[in-house]
């Protein structure tokens, strides 16, 4: 689906590649495609958020806080090749291997993603949870704090499911994965979810740990201050989707703490006829998320920035829904959402 696009994926890090059957090392290092190193919070009162693009600059200047935890062994795979599937968790050592996790948590839980195995990524499913959301009625604190619950639910469950693979499946290299101390080692990770999921991931990426990559499916959302569908038929960024001067109210703190992954690292994927559609863009806007909104299902896309959306397809999963749904060049817009290099776009095994 992704041909007659262009995909920005300047920056992607293919550190620790490794074909079936070889041994190499990965840096750890990552970097994004996207450029933008603002943010769109808010003076006191309202949010200010009248248009796209961001008008505040991080006080961390984009760039997150802290440092990626590189490896402390180098990845080392010598399975045979082909796709190996354990329950939730697989690899396919018939690509070239990205020295990177997927971890997916869906709506509520996740599951293993051979879309993301084939192009590289050693890929998981993992729980998160079901928190009341927005919930902005119970406070702007709530909804964030429950979402942090969520994401140690998922922390757990990576944990222990990186452990298991390690140690069952010593070949695959799932332990690149784990700190020396048995944490996960989350600088090569990326977490991407859907809808509910969508945001969790957001959440756990800005406020909980360093990622590689946050993917965010029909999300992210927790304010109310979007309009519902697009009013214009694409992004119109003199109309945008969302109200003027939002209250605060409306809008989770969360979406206000400085982010700990760099926010070129963040990536949301959404349709404009999802009821949601207002909100979700609203949330991308508020937090920064680098450069102007991209229709991505148009031949001959330019998918800069990190920003894409669909006129077709609505609230979907653009990582899991049947190809007959799915909009034109979503695959083009996931490789730079994920940051799969060109050699590993069109797997044909």
């Amino acid at each position: 689906m992704g041909s007659g696009v262009s995909g920005a994926t300047t920056g992607t890090s293919a550190t620790g590649a490794v074909s079936s059957g070889m041994v190499s090392s990965g840096s750890g290092t990552a970097a994004s495609g996207g450029t933008g190193t603002a943010s769109g919070s808010s003076g006191a009162g309202t949010s200010g958020a009248t248009s796209s693009g961001s008008t505040e600059i991080l006080p961390d200047g984009g760039q997150g806080i802290g440092e990626d935890t590189p490896p402390w062994e180098p990845l080392t795979v010598t399975a045979s090749p082909g796709e190996h599937i354990h329950g939730n968790a697989g690899v396919d050592t018939r690509a070239t291997l990205l020295g990177k996790l997927a971890v997916d948590i869906g709506v509520n839980s996740g599951s293993y993603q051979s879309w993301l195995s084939a192009r590289g990524y050693h890929s998981m499913g993992a729980p998160c949870g079901a928190c009341a959301a927005p919930n902005l009625g119970a406070g702007r604190d709530v909804v964030g704090a429950c979402r942090m619950m969520e994401f140690a639910n998922t922390e757990a469950s990576v944990k222990s499911t990186l452990t298991s693979l390690a140690q069952n499946y010593p070949t695959e290299g799932w332990g690149y994965f784990l700190n020396q101390d048995g944490s996960v080692r989350w600088s090569d990770v990326a977490i991407t979810g859907m809808s509910h999921g969508a945001t969790t991931a957001a959440v756990a990426g800005r406020i909980g740990v360093r990622m590689w990559r946050v993917v965010s499916r029909s999300g992210p959302r927790d304010d109310t201050c979007g309009v519902g569908v697009s009013p214009t038929p694409t992004f119109d960024p003199a109309n945008p989707p969302w109200m003027a001067n939002c209250p605060l109210a409306d809008i989770a703190s969360w979406m206000d703490q400085p982010s700990i992954t760099p926010i070129n690292r963040f990536y949301g994927l959404v349709g404009t006829t999802d009821v949601e559609y207002g909100d979700i863009m609203f949330d991308m806007h508020y937090t920064g998320y680098p450069g102007p909104p991209v229709q991505f299902n148009v031949a001959g896309a330019v998918l800069t920035g990190n920003q894409f959306y669909s006129t077709t397809g609505g609230h979907l999963d653009f990582l899991g829904a049947a190809p007959g749904v799915m909009p034109t060049n979503t695959d083009a817009a996931l490789n730079v959402a994920f940051g799969i290099p060109p050699a590993n776009q069109n797997p044909n095994f």
